[in-house]
């Protein structure tokens, strides 16, 4: 039988502020692609992002430095 972990730490909690993730390139953060954090050099391209577990996750997968940069809405 397989087992399937997933993080539920915040699925009730109240949206956090929206913010994007950057590589060290200064690359934006535009999707996955085959499973592996996928970056893009255009703004517009940039896909914001609002829960923690969503950057522990692309920091667990990536293959370059990220960070993340708070946006206002």
């Amino acid at each position: 039988m397989k087992r399937f972990w997933a993080d539920l730490s915040d699925i009730f909690v109240e949206q956090e502020r929206a913010y994007i993730v950057c590589n060290d390139q200064a690359q934006f953060f535009s999707g996955l692609r085959g499973c592996k954090p996928a970056f893009s050099e255009s703004y517009d391209d940039a896909k914001p992002l609002t829960r923690e577990s969503q950057f522990r996750t692309l920091v667990r997968v990536s293959d370059v430095p990220i960070f993340k940069e708070y946006i206002e809405n």
